[in-house]
């Protein structure tokens, strides 16, 4: 069996388009992405193909994907899936190969998925770290508790690895810095951890999210993203065809070009032949 997702981090092309940000092997994993490669794994067994492109691609999801995996993780509700071939027009010969719910040929998002370490890492208290931590707090105030405290250690891990909050701009800090308090922006209530997102909640690396859509407006073909987004499960693809269709903007398109650098088709600064990060992209939807 092909990889089903991990594939089309390695193979999208577009007019021969290397179509991905400059830095997606070091953003943070997507939390629904590994829970769909752990639901492949469960079903089959076999873990190879993961590895290899843990190992020489560097995808982020299949690399936490083959951690967990390595210390034990499995996934408890597999009654619940099967993996199969379902009809799909963008598919080779009509047909591709996803993991589904059990009896019908809908795709798993991932959020359906039970794993056997749910429940074992505090989601609130991390949840509250990473938040103090994407509002400015410093890793070293943290280390302390990280040594007692096993949600601490994973939040830590977590922002290291890239983990950020996603909606930060609805908290603050107050207070002096050695025991200041995070609060709802304007009202100071609590925070209530459930509220908190963060950018591996998404099924999709918003960094290629936002290349995808620079090369689509710089005359890439939306057609190639929505076929890849079908024909792989590539929800970076269906994130950006939905955004693009939907009306979002670039608002410093001006800054970039599509142009050939080595035989490749790159989105890169004018007058630089390094290709960009979906970082640069500014979108009309963002927050001034």
């Amino acid at each position: 069996m092909k990889p089903i997702i991990v594939l089309i981090l390695a193979t999208i092309t577009s007019a021969g388009a290397w179509a991905q940000s400059a830095d997606w092997q070091s953003v943070i994993w997507r939390e629904p992405q590994v829970r769909y490669l752990l639901t492949d794994m469960t079903g089959s067994g076999k873990t190879d193909l993961y590895r290899k492109y843990a190992a020489e691609e560097r995808d982020p999801d299949s690399r936490e994907a083959i951690r967990l995996w390595d210390a034990g993780v499995r996934v408890v509700n597999m009654a619940d899936f099967e993996r199969k071939w379902v009809t799909n027009k963008f598919g080779k010969d009509g047909r591709v190969f996803r993991v589904v719910l059990r009896g019908t040929d809908r795709t798993i998002k991932g959020k359906e998925v039970v794993l056997s370490n749910d429940g074992s890492i505090p989601q609130g208290p991390m949840r509250l770290a990473l938040l103090d931590l994407t509002l400015g707090a410093t890793v070293k105030s943290y280390e302390a508790r990280a040594k007692r405290e096993v949600a601490i250690a994973e939040a830590l891990r977590r922002f290291n690895a890239g983990c950020r909050v996603s909606n930060a701009h609805l908290f603050e800090r107050r207070g002096k810095a050695a025991s200041h308090d995070v609060v709802f922006r304007g009202s100071g209530w609590p925070v209530d951890p459930a509220l908190i997102r963060l950018n591996s909640d998404e099924p999709y690396p918003e960094v290629n999210v936002r290349y995808f859509m620079a090369d689509i407006a710089l005359g890439g073909s939306i057609e190639f993203y929505r076929k890849a987004a079908e024909a792989a499960h590539e929800m970076g693809c269906l994130e950006a065809v939905r955004r693009t269709e939907e009306g979002y903007r670039i608002t410093n398109l001006d800054q970039f070009e599509r142009k050939q650098v080595d035989g490749k088709t790159l989105i890169t600064r004018k007058g630089v032949n390094a290709r960009i990060s979906g970082n640069e992209v500014t979108l009309s939807s963002d927050l001034p």
